[in-house]
């Protein structure tokens, strides 16, 4: 009877080493992906192969840069 207490503790160990391991990994993989994103976020290529590096806040990027009563309207025509 000993030897199947022992037998289910070692089971029991080797299950949660198990489970840490893979919490540790899935952990490592969001973290990969969370910068993957963010420097994704932050390169952008053109077609012509330069990259442009926008170091700008999500605030700064997202405000307008022309206001409102400048520009003008150009009626789209199809020729």
């Amino acid at each position: 009877m000993i030897i199947l207490k022992v037998l289910f503790f070692i089971l029991l160990l080797g299950l949660i080493a198990v489970v840490v391991f893979l919490l540790s990994v899935w952990q490592q993989v969001r973290s990969g992906f969370r910068r993957f994103r963010q420097q994704g976020d932050a390169q952008q290529t053109h077609v012509d192969g330069n990259v442009v590096i926008d170091r700008r806040t999500p605030e700064e990027a997202a405000k307008k840069i022309i206001p409102r009563d400048e520009g003008e309207y150009v009626d789209f025509s199809e020729e």
